[in-house]
């Protein structure tokens, strides 16, 4: 097998949920391979890192909204936070629906 024929075996099985022995178990054997050998996708694994940026943004809004309501203007590292934490969202949503997220600017 050819570096890029193992490459692509991979892909195949990493899309499937499988290892690769699993992914060339049921492709040879035409079986179900055995529930263990399953293993998340990388866009369930993309996903779950998704929802745990979503807590943390979650927080930095309500810290902002805590500065805001005592009268304060937060400071520009946690807006600039924030903010990076909206387009690591975007970013990882993107990857997910196999979009090329964009190269953004930050002055």
């Amino acid at each position: 097998m050819t570096d890029a024929e193992r490459a692509e075996a991979e892909a195949r099985a990493d899309r499937a949920g499988l290892s690769l022995g699993g992914f060339f178990k049921a492709a040879a054997l035409d079986a179900k391979p055995p529930r263990s050998s399953r293993r998340p996708t990388v866009d369930q694994v993309e996903l779950s890192r998704l929802m745990a940026q979503l807590g943390k943004i979650g927080s930095n809004v309500n810290q902002l909204a805590h500065q805001a309501n005592a009268g304060s203007w937060p400071e520009r590292r946690t807006l600039e936070d924030a903010a990076a934490d909206v387009r690591w969202m975007r970013d990882s949503v993107m990857r997910a629906l196999s979009i090329t997220p964009p190269a953004d600017f930050h002055p």
